[in-house]
């Protein structure tokens, strides 16, 4: 297996982002280097510049004293982890486990040693099957040998290579078919006085046959070389699978049901064996019922005869992701390829939080409104190595009662956050109770925080009413926009939590409360305290123990394990079967997601039911993704006013990219109606976002 730091190249030169175009300039050339990485002294790599990107600059501005411009379309990753692609990203940036950067590399560098690899490991597979290989150019010139046709022939590949293989071998036919699309199965030929039998086919490149292959063994070995000859066609086959796979196992079964190969990466804690061979001439039929695996997805894939992909789960509890393709020879099925990767390592929190708790005999209806019950769908999900150290955070602070103020942007899960807290307290049997403080009246705002007793004020029930800090005793009680509470009520919550009781509005006697309070905030709280819009002193109760929430953009690796979630929830809730291909998870990976969880959230639910295919792609993903970005970006362009020539020609591209994608679907038809390269449209719509 291929990691990144078996590619990475050392960080040896550094441009500072105070460079001008010219500095840039003189140092790319002086250090023979494809691309440089910009270093902020404060926040250190921030992005990189490479040849074009510096060439598009020099023609744009023509002045080299300028700043130079850099960009950011890169990608930090474990320099341990195995090599894997990123949706619109150029440089990658390995990190050692100390967290600094081991290297760099390109993704086009990255792709290329990738397709070294794999291509040794071809050439290794041959090699080992004791099959002989030999290529030609559509003049019969010999282009490639492998080693195992050398030793057949009892020749070496410097004799034979570029010299005519049509007149060398004896052979009772026309070679001249298979360049015309014939294959030529079982044919026995000869050459030097070797006695040779296999297959002649053509050789594709993008369509168009470019020259034959002939797969051969040693004609005395024909019994034997049929079945190796059958291994070869069949690998053939399975190496597209592989080529196109990331870090994942390869299972083939044949049409028996039988697992006939196992490649890539072996999941052997979710087949509970040590190696690959003892899976061997299994049928899946028995290790299901035997409840090694549930579903079955040989099975599925061989009766509905087309690609499906869903989640399996083993005896002990693993999870892989896997994607079954059918495999007919003419109009018989003839296999099923399966491609499976280890989703065990996303972590699923609470799998059932419910708000539990009391009800007070007078309680208000009206206040299941304010009081929001949780169904028992709300979950923490992730894979980040990042997210798993804050869970393990919140996971210890829950141990203990002191006020918790979770901070993050709108829609990164700050609720689910504080009911985990609760969930993993001492508390856990007791109420949670959740306040919006942006969502109560602000003339209702104490006497629903505290309660009020009978006769309070004009419209208050006989019988009074307890606060929400009441319902909470002995409990949990959760603050969300606590920011939104006007300046005298801060005063009020300042009492509170310092005395720790309360006073119902119209009272003369206080209540004792034991409550935990965990708060939550999308807004800058210094800055508040600054400007004098939040008290500084309730500031530190809350600050006791600050939490952040990081953003989806900055945690990657949740993207693909959250729309999976999301995807089984509500194939459930709708009763469908909905899938996403490999290329719409790329493709929901790749953006920068400004709403959040709670925007992948809404755009999966959207695409689960606006789909009418099974299968979601790319095609039904980036509508949703790029176009309805804007909505008022839908306008044309009025100019009433003089605006810079390039803002307006920024403007008129925005709304172009916007209208193309809403009218064709997916990014290559837009770059090609629009007229540019799907590199170019990539960055333009990244820049739009942005």
């Amino acid at each position: 297996m291929l990691v990144w730091k078996d590619i990475l190249r050392p960080v040896s030169i550094l441009l500072p982002i105070e460079s001008t175009i010219q500095e840039a300039l003189v140092l790319l050339e002086s250090s023979k280097l494809d691309l440089l990485l910009v270093d902020d002294s404060h926040q250190g790599i921030v992005g990189y510049i490479d040849r074009p990107f510096l060439l598009g600059q020099i023609t744009a501005s023509g002045d080299l004293s300028g700043q130079v411009e850099y960009r950011k379309d890169m990608v930090r990753v474990p320099a341990e982890s195995p090599i894997s692609f990123y949706h619109n990203i150029h440089v990658v940036l390995g990190m050692d486990q100390a967290g600094n950067i081991a290297g760099y590399t390109s993704a086009s560098e990255a792709k290329n040693h990738l397709g070294q690899y794999k291509l040794e490991q071809l050439n290794h597979i041959f090699n080992s099957s004791g099959i002989g290989i030999i290529t030609t150019d559509p003049h019969f010139e010999i282009t490639f040998m492998n080693e195992t046709a050398e030793q057949i022939l009892g020749l070496p590949k410097t004799v034979l290579q570029y010299r005519n293989y049509k007149t060398l071998l004896t052979i009772d036919k026309d070679l001249e078919e298979v360049l015309s699309g014939k294959q030529l199965l079982s044919v026995e030929s000869s050459i030097n006085y070797k006695r040779i039998s296999g297959n002649f086919s053509p050789l594709y490149e993008n369509g168009k046959i470019i020259g034959i292959v002939h797969i051969f063994s040693h004609r005395e070995r024909l019994g034997e070389a049929v079945n190796e000859l059958e291994f070869v066609r069949n690998i053939s086959d399975d190496l597209q699978a592989i080529y196109s796979s990331e870090n994942e196992q390869i299972i083939v079964v044949n049409h028996a049901g039988k697992i006939v190969r196992i490649a890539g990466t072996f999941l052997r804690d979710f087949w509970q064996v040590q190696t690959p061979e003892q899976l061997i001439d299994s049928d899946v039929y028995q290790l299901e019922r035997a409840g090694i695996f549930y579903p079955n997805i040989a099975d599925l894939c061989m009766t509905q005869k087309k690609k499906l992909s869903m989640i399996q789960e083993s005896q002990k509890g693993r999870m892989v992701w896997s994607v079954a393709t059918p495999v007919f020879h003419g109009d018989k099925l003839e296999k099923v390829v399966i491609l499976s990767r280890d989703i065990t390592g996303i972590h699923v929190m609470r799998p059932e939080l419910e708000m539990s708790g009391r009800k007070a005999k007078d309680h208000d209806p009206d206040m299941d409104e304010i009081l929001t019950r949780q169904d028992n769908l709300r979950k923490l999900v992730y894979r980040s190595k990042g997210m798993e150290r804050l869970v393990d955070e919140v996971k210890h602070i829950a141990q203990v009662d002191s006020t918790v103020l979770l901070v993050g942007e709108s829609g990164v899960g700050k609720e689910v956050f504080a009911q985990t807290i609760h969930e993993y307290s001492a508390r856990k049997n007791e109420p949670f109770i959740r306040v919006n403080c942006g969502a109560l009246p602000e003339s209702l705002i104490e006497s629903e925080l505290f309660g009020y007793e009978k006769g309070a004020f004009t419209g208050a029930d006989q019988k009074g009413k307890p606060g929400l800090f009441e319902l909470a005793h002995k409990g949990s009680i959760f603050l969300d926009e606590v920011t939104e509470l006007p300046y005298p009520m801060q005063a009020k919550l300042l009492r509170v939590l310092q005395e720790r009781e309360i006073m119902r509005v119209g009272g003369t006697r206080t209540f004792p409360v034991d409550v935990r309070v965990i708060a939550a905030t999308n807004q800058n709280l210094k800055e508040l305290v600054r400007s004098r819009k939040f008290r500084e002193d309730l500031y530190y109760r809350l600050h006791v123990i600050p939490i952040e929430i990081p953003p989806l953009r900055k945690r990657t690796p949740d993207i693909i394990p959250l729309a999976i979630h999301f995807l089984k929830r509500f194939n459930s809730l709708y009763h469908l079967d909905k899938s996403l291909t490999r290329e719409a998870l790329n493709a929901l990976e790749g953006y920068a997601w400004p709403g959040n969880v709670r925007e992948l959230q809404n755009v999966i639910e959207r695409l689960v039911v606006t789909t009418r295919k099974d299968n979601i792609g790319t095609e039904d993903v980036l509508p949703h993704l790029y176009v309805e970005e804007d909505r008022g970006r839908e306008n044309k362009t009025l100019v009433l006013d003089i605006m810079p020539l390039r803002e307006a020609v920024e403007e008129v591209e925005n709304q172009l990219i916007s209208l193309a994608l809403k009218k064709y679907g997916t990014a290559s038809k837009v770059a090609k109606i629009l007229g540019v390269s799907p590199a170019t449209l990539s960055r333009r719509i990244q820049k739009f976002l942005q």
